[in-house]
């Protein structure tokens, strides 16, 4: 075993299983999505490319730093062909330590109408917005490559996911990498219950501004945040209003 996986050999099982649980859930066909784990300062494990995320084992799983540079790999492996854009985020965000990549195929649907980004930004389910905030759509950008993580920019600060145009979904954990497939779920639920909502038919309700400001005063008593930072509602709430 090498010297990084015996130091991190707890965090290396805890992406493995994040992996399987992905792939159970449907998270993903065949080797498709990412997950990275920040371990330390400048130590990230990441997913290789080209497996399926539910075959994938301890050995699998890659090791780099914050530059993208291999420290360990096991011959035969490398990292995803979207590790620029895993390590952008984990820069422009120094409060996350995880990040999946995935394809759930309800959240990726929203995705494809201009009705459907909108619907997604909306205050909708008090679980997605204390957990997730408003639901970015990221423009299309071609798969791999360094443009992907650019396209980030606008919006990393304002949210913990987003949807990917005719792609997939990110989702960021502040708290570890196991968070990420919750998040992922939540984020489904909600693309769900808009579905829903659009086969019944009639208006959808949103949350009032007193019942978000709620929401946000309550997570301040925890001493928790919306992610972006703390009582943002008034920011969010211009987002919604554009929605």
């Amino acid at each position: 075993m090498n010297e990084l996986q015996m130091l991190y050999c707890e965090q290396i099982e805890e992406i493995v299983e994040v992996c399987r649980r992905s792939g159970e859930l449907g998270f993903g066909a065949a080797s498709g999505g990412n997950v990275s784990f920040r371990v330390a300062e400048d130590v990230i494990l990441i997913t290789p490319t080209g497996i399926i995320k539910r075959n994938i084992v301890f050995d699998d799983i890659c090791i780099v730093n914050m530059e993208g540079q291999v420290l360990y790999a096991k011959e035969g492996r490398k990292p995803t062909g979207e590790m620029f854009m895993h390590l952008y985020c984990l820069k422009a965000r120094p409060d996350v330590t995880g990040i999946m990549h995935a394809h759930p195929p309800y959240a990726i649907g929203m995705s494809l109408t201009a009705e459907g980004q909108k619907a997604m930004l909306l205050p909708l389910l008090p679980e997605s917005m204390t957990q997730l905030g408003p639901v970015f759509t990221i423009p299309y950008v071609q798969p791999n490559g360094e443009e992907l993580g650019y396209s980030f920019e606008p919006y990393i600060q304002k949210s913990n996911a987003f949807i990917m145009a005719n792609h997939g979904c990110l989702v960021c954990s502040t708290s570890g990498v196991l968070d990420t497939v919750e998040s992922v779920q939540v984020l489904e639920s909600l693309a769900k219950s808009l579905l829903a909502n659009r086969i019944m038919g009639g208006d959808i309700r949103t949350l009032t501004n007193e019942e978000m400001e709620g929401l946000d005063n309550l997570l301040l008593i925890r001493g928790e945040h919306m992610p972006g930072g703390k009582k943002q509602f008034t920011g969010m709430k211009d987002i919604f209003d554009k929605a």
